[in-house]
Parts: C-alpha cells; structure tokens; sequence
C-alpha cells in the first residue's frame, strides 16, 4: 500500500530535522507550502499544500450576509464559484508540477462553510451561481431577486440564530453551498491533473479538509486521496469515525489527523484502530519509543496480503451502518454522530458493522442498521422499503424520517417498527430508541447495549458471532476478505502487551481452514493452528503489543 501519513512540521523545524523525524515513525509525505524549499532527504515525498480555501487578496474574499469581507483579517476565506480563485490554484498546481513534485494538496478547501450558512456566500459571484441554480429548480416562470437582501432583512429581523428554516430560500441556499464545495474541488482537481497531462506526467491530488461532513465526503470523491480532522463522542474508540472516512474514499488513501489535545499515551490505540480500518494516522511526529512503535503498526499495515498480493480488501459485514448525507445536511450533524455512535455499540458487541454510503452497498445477507435517519432522500427511502420487502432486515436506532427532493419533511416510505420487530412484506423491522440525547441536552453517552443485542439476536440468530475475541486488554477485530482470504486486524486499545486473547471464528466465515498465519507489528510471523470448537473454530494468540494481523486461506 502507498504510505499515506502526510505530516507538516512545526514552524521553525530544520528540514533536516523534519525529515529524521518522519524517517522514524515512517511518516509521509510531507506538506510545503508554495515556494517552500523541498528538503533533499525527503526525496520525492513531498506534496505542495495550496490555500485552496484562503483569498489571495482582499478583493478576492467572499462576503457574509452584512456585505463584510468573509472571515478575519489575515483569514479571509475564498469564494468558491471563483473563476480568479480557480486560475490562481491552477497556477500554484503547475508551479509545483515544474518544481518537480510529486502531487498538490487542496488545504483546507472547506473553510468557507466553517463559517456558517451566512458567514459566506453572498459574493457577486456566488449569488449569481446561486440565482442561476434556483432558475433551473423552478423553471423559466423564477424571477430574478436579490438574495442577499433578503438574508439580510432577515438576519436583521430574526430574535435569535437564525436557520435555513427561517430564510426565503434558505433550504435551496443550503443545499447550493454543500454542493458548491465538490464542484469547486473537482474543478481545481481537474486543472491540476490537465497541466500534468499536458506536460507528460502524472500529479496527485489531495486534500487536507478542515471538517467531516456530507459537503466534504461528496467532495473526496474527485480525489487521489483525503486527510479528516478527529472528530467522534468523547467516549469513543474512534472507530465509528474512521469506518465512516474509509466508506467516504473507498480504495483510495485516506488519513485521519487526531485532536491536538490529545494524551501521548492515546495516539499508539488510536492508530492501531484506525490500521484495523485501513486509514493512516496524520500530523503528529512523535520521538523515542513511540515513533517507533508507530512506523512498526505502519510496516505491517501497508505490507501486502499474506497471499503476496495488494488485492484490495473488502470488509466482511453482519451489519452495514448506513450514513445517508441527505441526514446528515439537514440534522446539522446529529445523524453523523448517531452513526458513530451506532458503529462504537456494534463494536462493543463483537459485530462486524461497517459504514456504506448506500443502500444498495449493504451486503444482502447483512442488516442494515439506520442510526438517527432523520431525514432520507426519497431514493433511500425507497431503498430501504425495497430491501424489507425482499426479505431483507433493517435496524432502526430513532425513528427514520425523510424528506422531498428540496429538504423539506415528507411522510416516510418506512414503516413504522417496534423493539420486537415487525414483518414488512418478507422482511424484518426493529426500530429502537435513537443514540442520541434530545437536542440541546448536551453531549452523547454510549449507546446501551443490551436493547441492541436482543434485536440482533432476532436479526441474526442467537449464534455466535462471525468474530470474536476474549482478551484481558480491550482489543478490536476487524475482518476483510481479500479474494478467498480472510484478513483480520486486531488493535490494542491500551498500550499493553495482550497475552492469552482467544479468537473465535464463525465456520461460516472461516471455510475449511485450519491453518492461519499471525503477523505482529512487533515483527512476529509465525503459523498457528486453529482448533474447531463446535460451529467455531478458535485459537489462542501468540502475544502481540498493539496490532496484529491474523490470515486464513492463503
């Protein structure tokens, strides 16, 4: 696998430094800006980390609703349907194409909507892209207004905060700015990749994002590659946060920089999860005994299958947690906590559950799990009901809602359910109380677990689960089949060393194997037998510290 742990090295950092430093925990590439010297030692690992969500001048900044520049002073944002912005990156991208390097990354493209649905957009430029967008919605009978007139009588007038549910237009305005980030990154994308192919060579494009949210996963899509920000309930493994970043880019690299706050003694777990996952941990350049802890987890995630093959791995799923980003646009968010926080209780109970983007991702043998879907598309709904009455099962953490094609609330094409589930067609429903807390209450505690295994044992039978491990260290499992192996990552989640952990494997899952080949990120590579134990067959783990990787059928 590529290395994909990009990193940027404090301010006054000799290169030289940077570079032994990264050598250490096996880190890169590395992120300059513009015109920055490229340090020798990094070679070619080095990507061009362009403002591509910064104004190059005052005059280029959007504007808020009250007229002003948007942003602060020294931090003014750009405008997104900037043709003047676009040519400025185009130009900084062909700079680092003669310079020789490697790839560019998209720095923070998303800053404009960190400032909120009035903190930006009413540019000339955006409010003619805008007005262009409603004449196509509602047809040649629209008359031209003046939007940002109308935002600002509003504001004005408005006794508290004020949302797209209070604003003329609001919902279409809301919609136009999430959508106006993909186009602004595929349209950057697209003229970094034609100045490379006109000079003859290949350039990748990535971006480093300053959120995670349904305008940013549609946006990875135009992407070599992404790095997301840290972001999960306080109580989480971050697990839910990074099934839901390798959902948003598929096969491509993905990288996950944690919270700035977090402990020394927290980061080795938190990348031990996030290998099990297949996503890379960014940013920090740790020394001593960590680093290298860190580049051993890094080795063993990017060497290839046991079958010595890079085939790309497909998770194996008992459950698929559906993140729907019509939800999550128009929850403010709350659906994307609901999912990590569904991901998390999944995990607790030894279930393989990860993260797809669609309906029609989900396994048809899997149950598909809708965690605070308060507000799906009419194309999901319908997805949904379709999987019900062909016999699949679905799950439903809170009830499911859903909107029309402009975001308003519609009646649901689900069916109401009940903790004891209910037939719909030859399907099965169970519909639980939501994850969630009520809005406002503050933040979110674990999901109980025991209303959730009931309704699983109803789902998927009273057996035993396809994977799982008793260990006196708190461990996660995460199994891929890549072609006809099964993959299993096994993450720490405390820097101790897990000595006696017993594995259990579904034969179902399992096959005929009974050999299986155990890696550590400690260099272990040993063969070990596995023992059949009634519908299971099971084992007993060489000791490991952190991450192990355990392959049968190769």
């Amino acid at each position: 696998m590529t290395p994909f742990a990009p990193f940027r090295p404090e301010p006054g950092t000799l290169p030289v430094e940077a570079a032994r430093r990264a050598a250490e925990s096996e880190a890169g590439p590395l992120l300059l800006d513009p015109g920055e010297p490229v340090p020798a030692e990094m070679g070619g690992a080095v990507l061009a980390a362009l403002p591509a969500g910064r104004a190059g001048a005052p005059e280029e900044a959007c504007r808020a609703a009250d007229g002003s520049p948007a942003g602060v002073a020294g931090a003014l944002r750009a405008c997104l349907t900037s043709e003047r912005h676009r040519r400025r990156l185009a130009e900084a991208a062909a700079t680092a194409l003669a310079a020789g390097l490697p790839g560019v990354c998209l720095d923070q493209p998303d800053e404009p909507l960190a400032l909120g649905l009035l903190g930006a957009g009413f540019c000339a430029d955006c409010q003619r892209a805008f007005l262009r967008e409603l004449a196509r919605e509602y047809g040649d009978q629209f008359q031209p207004l003046d939007f940002a007139r109308m935002a600002a009588e509003a504001l004005a007038q408005a006794p508290g905060a004020l949302g797209h549910g209070l604003l003329p237009f609001g919902r279409d305005f809301m919609r136009f700015r999430t959508e106006a980030l993909a186009r602004a990154v595929a349209a950057q994308a697209r003229d970094a990749r034609d100045a490379a192919r006109a000079a003859g060579k290949r350039l990748e494009v990535t971006a480093r994002f300053q959120a995670l949210g349904p305008a940013q996963i549609a946006a990875a899509r135009h992407l070599d590659a992404a790095i997301f920000p840290a972001t999960w309930p306080p109580a989480g493994t971050g697990l839910g946060l990074f099934r839901l970043a390798r959902a948003a880019l598929g096969r491509r690299p993905c990288a996950v920089i944690p919270p700035a706050e977090l402990a020394d003694g927290d980061l080795l777990p938190l990348a031990w999860v996030a290998a099990a996952c297949g996503v890379e941990i960014a940013g920090p350049l740790p020394a001593g005994s960590t680093a290298r802890a860190l580049a051993a987890a890094r080795r063993l995630f990017r060497s290839p299958g046991a079958n010595g093959t890079a085939a790309p791995p497909e998770p194996l799923a008992e459950c698929a947690v559906l993140y729907s980003a019509e939800s999550d646009l128009w929850s403010g968010g709350r659906h994307r906590e609901a999912v990590m926080l569904a991901v998390e209780a999944l995990a607790d109970l030894q279930v393989q559950a990860p993260v797809v983007l669609r309906v029609p991702d989900a396994p048809a043998g899997a149950v598909l799990v809708l965690s605070g879907a308060e507000a799906l598309s009419p194309l999901e709904g319908q997805a949904v009901k379709r999987r019900l009455e062909s016999g699949g099962t679905v799950l439903c953490l809170g009830e499911a809602g859903a909107v029309d094609v402009a975001g308003r609330p519609a009646p649901s094409w689900i069916p109401a359910g009940k903790p004891t589930g209910v037939k719909v067609e030859q399907g099965t429903l169970v519909t639980l109380p939501s994850p969630l807390p009520p809005q406002g209450s503050g933040l979110a505690a674990a999901a109980p677990l025991e209303p959730i295994e009931r309704a699983l044992s109803l789902l998927l039978g009273r057996g035993g689960r396809a994977v799982s491990v008793t260990s006196r260290v708190p461990m996660l499992a995460v199994a891929f089949r890549r072609r006809e192996v099964l993959e299993l990552h096994l993450a720490a989640l405390r820097d101790e060393t897990a000595r006696g952990a017993t594995l259990f494997l579904d034969v179902h899952v399992a096959g005929q194997a009974r050999r299986a080949r155990f890696r550590s990120a400690e260099g272990a590579d040993e063969r070990i037998n596995m023992n059949p134990a009634g519908y299971a067959i099971s084992t007993v783990l060489p000791s490991f510290r952190g991450y192990a990787v355990l392959t049968l059928g190769a």
